[in-house]
């Protein structure tokens, strides 16, 4: 880190999502229409480098909140404080990036059937 208070090589890059529940393949944020410096999206810079439109933190929103983490509040400005820098478009929330379930039912389960002991004797 250059001074405690972040990175000084950039805010974002390419990742990678896979899972059971991952809602996959798509490529989130833009996409460079041409890999040639200067293409029409002003995202191409030279030597095959590109200017992320996403921010590290769009990712991890929608992971935490996936995880049980609510969007705002303090749970969630521990866990990524930058993410108020951002606008709230640029930040994937749980639905971006998982595919919805149901949540499951409060109602009780049967409790499991004991199984019988087995005791050596010697």
């Amino acid at each position: 880190t250059n001074s405690g208070n972040g990175t000084e090589h950039g805010w974002g890059g390419p990742h990678f999502m896979f899972g059971g529940l991952v809602k996959g393949g798509r490529v989130l944020g833009k996409y460079p229409s041409d890999f040639r410096e200067g293409d029409a999206d002003g995202v191409a810079l030279s030597r095959g480098r590109m200017i992320p439109t996403s921010p590290w933190d769009a990712m991890w929103r929608g992971t935490c909140e996936w995880f049980g983490v609510p969007a705002t509040g303090p749970g969630m400005d521990k866990i990524l404080p930058m993410h108020k820098n951002f606008p709230p478009f640029s930040l994937y929330n749980e639905a971006d990036l998982f595919v919805q379930t149901e949540s499951p039912t409060n109602t009780p389960s049967q409790p499991p059937t004991p199984s019988p002991t087995h005791v050596e004797t010697y």
